[in-house]
Order: C-alpha cells, then structure tokens, then sequence
C-alpha cells in the first residue's frame, strides 16, 4: 500500500493548496458535527432534572454553559447556528473534493497517455489495443477517479468523526464506551479475511474486461474480413462468451464487495443495540442522565455513516489498488527509446550519409538477434533497395535509422556521427518514414498529411500531393482536401492510402526518405510517375526502400539482399542478376508471380 500512496503522492503535489484546505477544513466541519449532541443532551438534562449533568471534558462543558447560561432556547439556537455553519465547511470540503476528482482523473489519463507514445514495439507486443483502452478508460474512471480524492478524504473525515466522538462518548460514560469498541476485533478481523479476496476478485475483473474490448477491438478493425469470410455469426457468439465471462465476473466482484460492506456496517449496528440495552441499565441505576444516554444514543448514530465509509474506503481502495497496479505496469515498462535532453541539433542541411557498422538488433527477451553484423554504406543522394524473404529483417532494418528502436550492438552513423548523440525530435524532422501498412486517422485529407506540423505552407502541400501521385485522386473526392476519412482510411482504396502516406512524408521536406513495402497496391505506371517525380524534384534524397516490384529494383543505385538478418549480396541489380545468386533467384521467382498474375 506504500508503493500505491507515493504513486498518488506525485499527483497530490500539484495541488498542495487543496490538499492543505482539505486537511484543515475536514477536521473543523467534524468537530462542528460532533458538538452538537452535547446541545442536546443538555437540553434533556434541563427538561428532567432542571440542571446540566457536566462531561468529562470540563472546558468544554464551561465554555457551552458560559454561552447558553443555562437556558433550553439558546442551546437551540447554538444547534441551529453551529448546524448551518457546519454544512457550509462540509459543502466547501464536499467541493474541493469533487473538483480534486475530476482534475486527477483527467491527469492520470494524460500521463498514461503521454507515456504509451513514448514506448517501442516490445510494448505494444505484451500489451494489446483493448487491454490498453480498458486500463485508460475504465480504469481511470470508474475506479481510480473517485477514490484518489473522495475516497481517501472521506475515510480521512470519517476517522476525525470516529475519533471525537468517541473523545466524546468516553467524557458521558467510559463503561459504555468500551462496550461500543468491543466490536473493534470484529472488525479488524473481517477486514484481513476479506482484503486478499477482494484483491483477486478485482483483477480477475479488469482482465475480463479488457478481454471484452479486445475482441471489440479487432472485430471493429476486421470487419472487411469478417463480411468477406461470412464470419458474422462466430463474431457474435465469441463477444457473447467474453461479455457472458465479465458479466459472471462484475456480479461475483458486487457480491463481494456487498458482503464485505454489509459485515462492516452492520456489526457496528450491533453498537445501538449495546446502548438500548447497556445505556437503559445505567439509566434505571442513576448512573446515566436521560441527557447522556440521548447524546450517546446520537453518537452511537454518528459512527454508522463514517464506518460505512470506512468499509467503503477498503473496498473501493482494493479496486483502486489494483487499477493502480496496471497503471504501474505500464509505467514501469521501459521505452526502448528516450528522448534525452543535451542532444547535438541536427545541421541546417545534413548531406544524408547513412552507415551501418557492425549492427546487431534483437528485441527484449528474445534468445536470437532479427539483424546481424549489418555492414554498408549508403552515400547522399543514393537510392537503396533492400529485399529478401518474408521475415529477413528488412523492416526492422530501417526503423533503426528514426530511431523507432536502437541497435543492440553496434550503430548507425548520420554524416559521420551515431544517431545516438543528435536531439531525437530533431533527428526524425529530417526523416520521411512510410510504413509498410500506411496509418490514417479518422479526420480530412488535408490533416492527415500535414498531421499537425507547423510550417508547412500550402504551396509544399500542394507539391507533395503532386509528387506523391495524389492530384487526380483529389478530384474525385466529394470535398478535395477536405474529405473526411474514415478510421484507418477505411472509405479510401488501397493505393490512395499509399500516397497520401507518402504525400505526408514529402511535406516535411526530408533528407532522408523510408519506404517501406508502400507501393505495392500502386499500379506500374503511377509508380515509374512516382520514382520520376522524386528523382527530379528531390536528386540529392537518400532514398531506402523495401519492395518487391522489379520495375522498381531496376531503378535503385544498390541492392541490399538480407537473409536472416544478415547481408548476404549487395550490388546493382544488374551485377547481381550476373551472379546468379539469392538476389537473382527471387528477382525471377517475382517476375514469374507478376507474369502469371498478369496472364490471371
């Protein structure tokens, strides 16, 4: 519980002017609850006996009497007046805990946010879409919220009310107040019973619902493939079972928690039958004024509410502890790659010389390396193409060069100096990335390839749409620039969505330009238009290209052929056709399938 206390500590820091009116003002709205008994004990002291029974608390009993004079109609007055002025601290506290929860909330989902960005692929392999949704969403939401402010605060509150009323009872009648806290054992017992229960209960819970939007999730982004397969029915009833599984795991985690709550409260309800009974006795023996056992009666009443919230506090705590948890999880999982302050900038101009040296690559936790010994140099200007079997290492390959993930050994060298010791940021500006499957978001066309990069003016717009083979597109588009798309370029075709991925990198201008397998869904003769354009409009950009189009392989400078993660032929295309080697052999096995697609 210490760690789950700090993780909150982090946040409660910013907001240290709330958290000291909170701890000042709670206590005062309980003691201006807690005085008011002892009013009316007073007035029943005065009705039967004529007189007012003094407490154990001497000062106190002075300081009332010196106020009311011993007249029943001015400790009504005091009731009414400390009443109102009670409820307004109560309703001052009640406020800045609510606004406390709804600033934390927002917070935690910012800065688990912010932090998903940050991490690598390794992440983004242990933790899936939904399961990241859920720990954002609800999470947050539905357990963290309220718990991170009212949650504690009011446990906070109910303890200063438990504590001076009992201060108060053990002033009345310190006999009855030790058969009051006899139940204090009970209570303590329940609570360790009940704390590792209420622990697995509730993670079992949050899995099966991240379970629930998993399946959402990748029903939603298959859906093509779902009509196409006539998948409609396995859909339903494999949602069916994941939603039947939560469901059975929401009630079990309710009738849990409503056990436990119930135990607490009423074993404390036990309480006002010790003070009818007990109280009664004193009261035929003289020892109990009328007043007293009225007062001890309220106080009695008084400890309901906060051990309600008490009970509250554990339960709700539990699941709060374990959404903390998960959001620790995914805190504590490193990213791959850190921005790190004190970075070399970028020159105005970089020439663009790319060198791998003795490159080795594997992810965490994997026993053998996706790239191996990698060696070669790609000169300014130059236009390179690596190819190889499914699986070889090509796309991993040149994510190294933004930087997506870092070399495990070895490193890569931008105009004679590793990647490592520029400004990241400053690094991928210069840097025009298309991935092999082109990502786009649920907004116009026009902000998908700006994506929300100042300086781009619309002439370099407009000159990006060009290059990228997009022109004619637009005009068939109902609203050009500004027709939406929908999720994932879902109301787009294949090829569309290839060059505006391109368009978006050529905008920012790059020294360096990664395609990555995104011509494949372009026929031939807007790609020899595409390679035409670029060559003439960008002649100094160094080029890497993943692809499989042998129109393509015979336009590039130099061929990089990987196997295994390793290099193992580099040349022109038409040095490595002579040498009837692996390159030679995939390049006919492709020219054979385009042959035989074509004829189909």
């Amino acid at each position: 519980m210490l760690t789950y206390a700090k993780w909150l500590w982090r946040y409660y820091c910013g907001h240290k002017r709330a958290l000291i009116f909170l701890l000042t003002f709670t206590p005062v709205a309980a003691a201006l609850a807690v005085v008011q008994p002892l009013f009316l004990k007073n007035v029943f002291d005065l009705l039967g006996n004529g007189a007012v029974k003094p407490t154990g608390l001497p000062w106190l009993t002075a300081w009332i009497d010196q106020l009311a004079q011993g007249r029943i109609g001015a400790y009504v007055i005091m009731m009414i007046v400390f009443g109102f002025v009670g409820m307004a601290a109560y309703t001052l506290t009640v406020g800045h805990r609510a606004y406390l929860n709804i600033r934390f909330e927002w917070e935690f989902r910012q800065r688990a946010f912010s932090g998903v960005l940050d991490k690598g692929p390794d992440f983004f392999n242990r933790f899936n879409t939904g399961d990241l949704v859920t720990r954002m969403t609800d999470d947050v939401g539905e357990k963290m919220a309220w718990f991170s402010c009212s949650g504690i605060f009011r446990f906070y509150e109910a303890l200063v009310i438990i504590v001076f009323s009992l201060i108060m009872m053990i002033s009345l009648n310190p006999a009855l107040t030790i058969w009051i806290v006899c139940t204090l054992p009970l209570l303590v017992f329940v609570y360790i019973k009940s704390s590792t229960l209420m622990n697995r209960r509730y993670d079992f819970l949050q899995k099966k619902i991240s379970a629930v939007n998993d399946t959402m999730e990748a029903c939603f982004s298959g859906i093509r493939v779902v009509k196409a397969y006539c998948r409609e029915g396995d859909q339903k009833k494999r949602f069916g079972n994941v939603a039947d599984n939560r469901q059975g795991a929401e009630i079990a985690a309710v009738k849990t928690g409503a056990v436990i709550e119930s135990l607490w409260m009423y074993i404390w309800q036990f309480g006002t039958v010790i003070v009818l009974v007990a109280g009664g006795w004193y009261v035929i023996g003289g020892s109990l004024s009328i007043g007293e056992f009225v007062a001890f009666n309220s106080y009695v009443m008084f400890l309901m509410y906060p051990m309600f919230d008490v009970g509250n506090f554990l339960v709700r705590g539990m699941r709060a502890a374990v959404s903390i948890k998960r959001l620790m999880e995914l805190e504590d999982h490193p990213p791959m790659i850190a921005a790190e302050d004190d970075k070399r900038p970028i020159p105005v101009t970089p020439h663009g010389r790319v060198e791998f040296e003795k490159v080795h690559f594997r992810l965490p936790g994997m026993e053998r390396d996706i790239l191996t010994d990698l060696n070669f140099v790609v000169e300014p200007g130059k236009r390179v193409a690596l190819v190889g079997r499914v699986g070889s290492g090509k796309s991993w390959a040149v994510r190294l060069i933004p930087r997506l993930v870092d070399p495990t050994t070895g490193r890569i060298m931008l105009d004679g100096r590793d990647l490592r010791e520029y400004d990241l940021a400053d690094l991928r500006r210069h840097i025009g990335y298309v991935p092999q499957d082109p990502i786009l978001f649920s907004d116009t066309i026009e902000n998908n390839i700006r994506f929300h990069r100042e300086g781009i003016s619309q002439e370099t717009l407009d000159w990006g749409i060009d290059v990228a083979q997009l022109r004619e597109d637009l005009a068939v588009f109902p609203e050009g620039l500004n027709t939406r798309i929908g999720v994932r370029g879902m109301s787009i075709s294949g090829g569309q969505k290839q060059r505006l991925a391109l368009a978006r990198a050529l905008v920012g201008k790059p020294k360096i330009l990664i395609l990555d397998d995104c011509t494949s869904a372009l026929d031939a003769s807007t790609e020899a238009g595409l390679w035409d354009s670029l060559h003439e409009v960008m002649p100094d950009l160094t080029c890497f290209i993943i692809t499989h189009r042998p129109a393509t392989l015979e336009k590039v400078d130099e061929v990089v052929v990987l196997d295994e993660g390793r290099i193992v032929e580099r040349g022109g295309h038409i040095e490595l056709i002579l040498k009837d080697g692996v390159y030679c052999r995939l390049y006919h096995r492709i020219m054979l399938q385009e042959a035989v697609g074509g004829a189909a």
